[in-house]
């Protein structure tokens, strides 16, 4: 038996971190920028 399972995982939980550690500095950068925009109002 080989441990695919466990390693499979593992494997998951690094994509989920990595993902979320990406991902919510992005959506705060989006959410700053949104705000950014409306604030000034123009192009």
């Amino acid at each position: 038996m080989f441990h695919l399972s466990h390693n499979y995982e593992l494997g998951v939980i690094a994509l989920i971190l990595a993902f979320l550690i990406f991902y919510v500095p992005a959506l705060y950068a989006f959410f700053a920028i949104r705000k950014q925009q409306k604030r000034k109002h123009h192009k």
